[in-house]
């Protein structure tokens, strides 16, 4: 995320400071329970917070009542966090607050959030998806409940595949088959091959084959950079960190990892079939044919581009036999304040979390939000019988990546550095310098560890 990198640097100053104190109630407000998200009031996530703290206020009379501020994020994210890193600071931190994810691990070195076993209701952290596990543990010990789990398809816009050569139409993957990366590329260059010939008016508009959504690299979201791309390793059994979370030497500049960018790098050979700086919406306009597609798009797409005939299927495999978790995953998440000593309101705390957390918070979260349950009783709430057949396929696509194959992002207490380096010194480098060929790409890699090696001394690496 753009500022973020400067996160683990600053939580060593933070560390330092609350090591000197300690913290009995979150802003001085001992008699409510206060939580902090990055979701705006006004938007239906903040909503949906905002209710479901509603409710448990109504349904629990009789405890502390819980006290919700919504602090909006600004670009990346960084707004929020710069005012929760402030308040960790000054020693005035809420008693639930939520992060991304991937950046727990860095709070968790810093001390600044406290374990959740022990706390929680017997059973309540198994409800949780596999991803959101991995994803909350850290050194065996859970820390953080997602409230929302993701994915990451890819989609095509049926018009223009429709017009292809029989030939090409039939090397599209049904939604309920794998494929692999180099099916896909193959797909985009006979896509771009047509387009340049076709007067078919589905095409009127072509600019290039595949979305990717880089730009968001460019202008500073290197998060989805690691979050889209990551999967290109993870599907030919390697990663971009080895599982001690600080060790990248010989994982992320591996010969599996060089060989699984060099095949991604084959969209920018020759006449490129992906850009750096691709138009807005690319894909939504029908600029492009393919779009690698979070899972935003399904109710983006039905909301505001609603002529757009979009289909959907499986996120493409680097290796066919390959039989690991592969698929993006992953997202916020809430943790609890580490420096509450009080046992009676840590107890409370957790009671707070699991119920914003719940099967049937999933479920409501969903409703209002098209967020993806991170519960594993709730992934049934995904409607894939409604009347829009489209949409219906994106949810059944992603359905079964939720429940089959998505994995959790790496735990890495330098992880904001680690995504940052990844997604703008080799995923980003690669498609704006268009570089393909392998010598090349594994001098990034060499070049990316080094950078990540000399930041990740501070663990002890």
């Amino acid at each position: 995320m753009k500022k973020i990198v400067s996160l683990v640097s600053g939580l060593v100053l933070i560390a330092s400071l609350i090591g000197c104190s300690s913290t009995q109630s979150s802003n001085g407000a001992d008699e409510k329970i206060v939580v902090w998200t990055q979701a705006a009031a006004d938007h239906p996530e903040g909503k949906m917070f905002a209710d479901r703290v509603k409710s448990y206020n109504a349904e629990n009379p009789d405890k502390l009542q819980v006290e919700i501020k919504n602090i909006t994020r600004a670009g990346a994210g960084s707004g929020y966090i710069d005012k929760l890193n402030a308040a960790i600071t000054a020693n005035d931190m809420p008693d639930i607050f939520t992060l991304d994810g991937p950046d727990v691990a860095a709070y968790v070195e810093s001390g600044v959030i406290g374990e959740l076993d022990g706390y929680m209701t017997e059973g309540f952290k198994e409800g949780f998806t596999d991803a959101m596990i991995d994803q909350g543990t850290v050194d065996n010990k859970f820390y953080a409940m997602g409230y929302s789990d993701s994915g990451v398809a890819v989609m095509y816009n049926e018009d223009m595949i429709n017009a292809l050569p029989e030939d090409v139409k039939a090397m599209v993957p049904g939604p309920d088959e794998d494929w692999k990366w180099d099916e896909f590329v193959n797909l985009s260059r006979k896509i771009d091959e047509f387009a340049k010939t076709t007067s078919d008016p589905a095409y009127k508009d072509y600019e290039i084959a595949t979305s990717l959504l880089l730009t968001d690299i460019t202008a500073g979201a290197y998060e989805l950079g690691t979050y889209y791309f990551t999967p290109l390793l993870w599907g030919n059994d390697t990663n971009i960190v080895d599982k001690d979370g600080v060790t990248v030497d010989g994982v992320l500049n591996s010969e599996k990892s060089v060989e699984s960018l060099t095949k991604f790098a084959q969209l920018f050979k020759g006449e490129p079939l992906a850009n750096a700086s691709e138009s807005e919406k690319t894909f939504h306009s029908g600029k492009s044919a393919l779009a690698v597609a979070g899972f935003w798009y399904v109710n983006e797409i039905k909301s505001n581009y609603p002529n757009l005939k979009f289909r959907t299927v499986r996120y493409p495999k680097m290796d066919e036999g390959y039989n690991g978790l592969y698929t993006p995953s992953g997202s916020w998440a809430f943790v609890r304040n580490g420096q509450i000593e009080d046992e009676e309101r840590v107890k409370q705390v957790v009671g707070v979390m699991e119920w914003i957390t719940n099967d049937e918070a999933a479920k409501e979260y969903y409703q209002k939000n098209g967020s993806i349950p991170a519960r594993v009783n709730s992934i049934d709430a995904i409607d894939t019988e409604t009347d829009n057949p489209y949409y219906n396929e994106a949810w059944k696509v992603l359905k079964y990546q939720v429940e089959n194959t998505n994995k959790a992002r790496p735990v890495s207490p330098g992880y904001p550095y680690l995504s940052e380096t990844f997604s703008k010194d080799v995923i980003l480098k690669i498609a704006q310098n268009k570089t393909t060929d392998s010598e090349t790409i594994k001098k990034y890699l060499d070049e990316a560890v080094k950078k990540i090696d000399l930041e990740f001394e501070k663990y002890g690496k």
